[in-house]
This record gives structure tokens, sequence and C-alpha cells, in this order.
């Protein structure tokens, strides 16, 4: 089946990891072995959840203004989108700041599903929401991400989860990935080899067997 739709994750995926969660978990006061920044905020006071919120945006702020492309990334997009393939972001970010990016940048996403539009990764709800809004199904999209809920989300909503392998434990949840990449632009032999294999011809020009 071949692929209409990719939708990427922000941090560390179209830009380089920034974050250091052990670093805002402690500045929140969360243990470091607490799990989740936004699942921990949502057992908080509305007092306490306010104060972590406003850490979580000064971080936030911070990854924004020092923000850098993953190599490839501004390249990959450009190549997705002469392949005529929409092109969403999915992160647990603010919408806001993956807008900002895309300015900073100069990069263009069709659409974005921020933390504020509905449950975050991993439910399934961006990915859904994200093919709705494409008229695709998820199974004719890609969410490449490098996080572990990521793959999660997209095997819950029926997409094709692929790990671009720049994080720490990447080897920890690789089996969650149908396919694993070390840049951006390894996306698109992917994306022509599913196209390639849906009207029966090879990449080669040649057909398939």
């Amino acid at each position: 089946m071949p692929i209409k739709a990719v939708i990427f994750d922000l941090d560390g995926t179209i830009t380089q990891p920034y974050f250091d969660f052990d670093a805002i978990r402690a500045e929140i006061g969360l243990p470091k072995d607490g799990g989740p920044v936004l699942e921990a905020m949502e057992k908080m006071t509305a007092m306490e959840r306010r104060r972590a919120e406003q850490i979580l945006h000064d971080h936030e702020d911070k990854a924004l203004a020092a923000s850098q492309l993953n190599p490839g990334a501004r390249e990959t997009l450009g190549a997705l989108r002469a392949r005529g393939i929409r092109i969403g972001i999915l992160t647990r970010n603010r919408k806001q700041n993956a807008q900002a990016i895309a300015d900073k940048h100069d990069l263009q996403f069709d659409a974005v599903v921020g933390r504020e539009d509905g449950p975050v990764k991993p439910d399934a709800f961006g990915v859904r929401h994200l093919c709705r809004h494409f008229d695709v199904h998820p199974c004719e999209s890609l969410l490449v991400g490098d996080y572990l809920f990521d793959l999660q989300c997209a095997r819950a909503a029926g997409a094709v989860p692929v790990l671009i392998a720049n994080h720490p434990q990447a080897n920890r949840f690789a089996a969650e990935a149908d396919f694993q990449i070390t840049r951006l632009d390894e996306l698109l032999a992917i994306v022509d080899e599913k196209a390639s294999l849906a009207s029966g011809t090879r990449p080669d020009g040649g057909t398939h067997a």
C-alpha cells in the first residue's frame, strides 16, 4: 500500500534532541524515575500544575531558541512534498512551538497536533486526527519518532512505526518499529519501495514477480 502521509515527532526527530527530562523532573520536584512529565502533572493540584507548566514552558522556549534540524530534515520534507505526500507533526509539545520551529527553520507542515488538541502519545488520537484531516487511512501513513511512545502510538492507530535511532535507549524499543533509520532521508527509500510494491514495479524500473 503506498504511503500518502508521513507524521513526524518534533524534538529528536525533526530537530536534534535537546530536552533533559531528568533535569525537568528535578526542577518540578518529581523523582528521577517519576515517569513521563505530562502524566505526572495530571495528578497534581491546580497550584502545583501551574508551577510545573511554567517550568515546562521555560524549557520548551529554551529548546526552541537552541533548536537545530536533524541531518537531512529539510531535504526530506521537500522530497516528500515533491512526491505529493502530506506532512504532519504530532508532538507532546505545544502546538505553537511546532509552528515556531517551522518559522525559524523555514519549514512547511501541512498540519500539527500538539498536547492541547487531545490525548497525547502513546494514545492513538493524534495519528487518527491527522489521518482524518488528510483523508488517508492510518495504514497509508508512517509515524516517525525517536521514542517508545511514538512507536506505540503508531501501532495503536494502525500506522507504520518508524524509529529514528538517535535516542540513547533506542535499542530497548527498536523491536516496536517496522523500520529503523539513522537519518531522516532514509525515509525516502521506504516510501518509494511501498509505492513500487503497490504499482507492481520496482524502484529500478523492473517488475515484481
